[in-house]
């Protein structure tokens, strides 16, 4: 298949543009592996300029189905150790228009940068804007009455807005990019030069914001074009009618039908009377709703269910009433039935990250939460891996292994199962001004504590262990309180919000959804590690080719067709993705990160209580007579027979 790619070297200013056809190549994965193979970036550390972010669009932007327009990041992750792909939803569908389908940045700025990059309808332009990096610092701490991302946001809008008149895109970083490893990319949907409420995305997992401004010195891409038809070398699916016909060949049903029936959850489903993550998923969950840095194992299961209550009448039910009912639904930018994006008082309002900076950070009020929320965004980190590290800090703070004044936070945190059950709104105000203030803390890295937050929680434990040691309990470490799914020997990630034995099983990609993420259930470990390939060799096609996961239902069995109807290719799915999975491994391997035992206590909990919670009394009795041994036992299993599978080294 054949793409075009802009090479940019921020160090030296230079463009270069390739034109490429490679067997093989069919998405910006694809390419992302190759590049990172070639410059063996394995050897060199996640800031070193080397470490070439590709920013790119798959091979069906320019359709008309819906959910193909996702902007994908591809980096090596400073917080996981390897190679990662970030998603952010809907902005290929202004970045098409510029015209080529991978960029790269290679190489470090002398200061930091905005990259312009358009099509005035016959050239591709490149342009960099060197801005003081005390002028963004100024800007992100308040900017028009809006600080961070959002303030950024809207200070390149005023400054280059007028020059377009075609509808353009920006991605930015927040202070978060600058201090710690897990800062995200943000971007909004805009509307002649206007912000639209409840569009913002995010390509945020691995801290690809980080990478881009510490590696790259980039703070900033404003991208767009003229409009512009893709052709396509086969069937014209920039046609409606024709890409309607494909779907509906697969699937043997009306276009609309289809479509409708396999996106229910993510629009409206009838049946629960609500929509989008957060409305299907705390229904559905229950009482095995993430809560307290998942201190879910410690609560009896009476006191969860009490917890889960006030979870739906404080956080589901308002959230009903104020997007729901309303029918206040967007989408992220691209044109799309499912209008996925559900807001409320001017807050985007989806299930991870408000339930990492809400129950899991022990805010179960939804305007509390959106305190917490904000925050965490605005100074713009990846809101999972902030909120899993805020949890852990307010716990350690509640036990009295961190001072608040050390950590440069208020007070100390209402962090008990009692406060959720009693007073759920008052103890959610409390804790949620407390995340808020320890995002600016962090982002900022106002202070000693601050600044070593910022490495994340496993690397910080290490700091912390040697610095505190007189506080912990012989054998103790801050580790123990921390949930995260360990890579190597300081690799992490906080995982997604479900309580899931897949989630904490360390794999080449993970706290996205390259694994088994069902709650409630707990496999023997050779049908875990089966499930785990079989959902991430299909997540490698969403992300290589850009296409939305809530349009997975219905896309996952066009996509073959559609290779083949609009490009002339015959891809053997399956095995190209295992190809492809082998070599994120070996990448993996030879960066020096492999699995390993978790050092966490907390995991360890939670697969033993997930056990007997989630009904396999089999190995809920091992789990009872040695709790380390059967955990050790269990991952083993998981990752041998994982292994076997897919032809690989991947043990412990």
């Amino acid at each position: 298949m054949k793409f075009t790619v802009l090479h940019l070297n921020l160090n030296e200013g230079k463009v270069e543009r390739e034109e490429l056809e490679r067997d093989g190549v069919y998405g910006v994965l694809d390419y992302g592996i190759e590049v990172h193979e070639s410059l063996e970036t394995h050897s060199i550390e996640p800031y070193d300029p080397k470490n070439v972010v590709i920013m790119g669009m798959g091979p069906f932007s320019g359709s008309t189905l819906p959910g193909a327009h996702r902007l994908m990041f591809f980096f090596r992750s400073p917080l996981y150790g390897t190679l990662f792909p970030s998603a952010m939803g809907g902005a290929a569908y202004a970045f098409k228009n510029v015209g080529v389908d991978f960029v790269t940045f290679e190489g470090k700025a002398e200061k930091p940068v905005v990259v312009l990059l358009y099509n005035d309808g016959e050239n591709v332009h490149v342009e960099l804007h060197e801005i003081e990096l005390e002028k963004v610092i100024e800007i992100w701490r308040g900017y028009k009455g809006e600080e961070g991302v959002y303030a950024l946001t809207q200070y390149l809008i005023d400054n280059f807005g007028e020059r377009f008149d075609f509808e353009y895109r920006i991605a930015v970083v927040g202070p978060a990019s600058l201090n710690t490893n897990y800062g995200a990319i943000f971007s909004q949907a805009l509307r002649k030069g206007e912000r639209l409420v409840g569009s913002e995305d995010w390509a945020a997992r691995g801290g690809s914001g980080s990478v881009l401004l510490r590696a790259h010195n980039v703070v900033g891409v404003i991208f767009g074009g003229k409009p512009r038809k893709r052709a396509f070398p086969g069937e014209d699916i920039g046609n409606f009618r024709t890409a309607k016909g494909i779907v509906e060949g697969v699937h043997k049903k009306p276009y609309n039908e289809i479509i409708s029936e396999k996106t229910t959850k993510y629009r409206f489903n009838p049946k629960l009377n609500t929509g989008g993550t957060f409305g299907g998923n705390y229904p559905a969950e229950g009482d095995f709703v993430p809560i307290l840095n998942w201190q879910m194992p410690y609560i009896p299961k009476e006191e969860r269910i009490r917890i889960h209550e006030n979870i739906m009448k404080h956080y589901w039910e308002p959230f009903n009433e104020e997007a729901i009912k309303p029918k206040n639904w967007t989408t992220c930018g691209e044109p799309c039935p499912v209008v996925c994006k559900k807001y409320r008082r001017g807050h985007h309002v989806e299930y991870e990250p408000y339930e990492a900076n809400g129950p899991l950070s022990g805010s179960i009020s939804l305007r509390a939460s959106d305190i917490s929320v904000h925050a965490a965004d605005a100074m713009g980190f990846d809101a999972i891996e902030f909120g899993g590290t805020a949890a852990w800090v307010l716990e350690l703070v509640h036990r009295g292994l961190l001072k608040p004044e050390e950590v440069g936070i208020s007070g100390k945190p209402e962090f008990t199962k009692e406060a959720l059950i009693e007073r759920p709104v008052e103890a959610s105000e409390v804790n949620a001004k407390l995340v808020a203030e320890l995002a600016h803390r962090v982002a900022f890295a106002e202070n000693e504590i601050a600044k070593i937050i910022g490495l994340g929680k496993r690397k910080a434990s290490v700091i912390l262990d040697e610095k505190f040691k007189d506080r912990l309990k012989y054998g103790e470490s801050f580790k123990d309180y921390a949930v995260f799914t360990p890579l190597g020997e300081n690799g992490e990630m906080t995982p997604t919000m479900y309580w899931a034995i897949g989630n904490y099983i360390p794999l080449p990609i993970q706290g996205r959804y390259w694994t088994f993420y069902q709650f409630g259930v707990f496999l023997e470990p050779e049908e875990l590690a089966s499930k785990i390939i079989a959902s991430a060799l299909w997540e490698f096609w969403y992300d290589n080719v850009g296409w939305c996961r809530f349009h997975r239902g219905w896309m996952k069995p066009v996509l073959k067709a559609l290779f083949m109807e609009a490009y002339g290719v015959n891809v053997d799915m399956e095995e190209h993705a295992r190809k492809q999975l082998k070599r994120l491994i070996e990448y993996t391997r030879k960066a020096g990160y492999s699995p390993v035992f978790w050092d966490s206590m907390r995991v360890i909990d939670l697969v033993a209580a997930g056990s007997e919670e989630f009904g396999n009394e089999r190995w809920a009795e091992r789990f009872g007579i040695d709790k380390v041994g059967t955990a050790k036992e269990y991952l083993e299993r998981v990752l041998d027979a994982y292994s076997e599978a897919l032809g690989v080294e991947w043990r412990l």
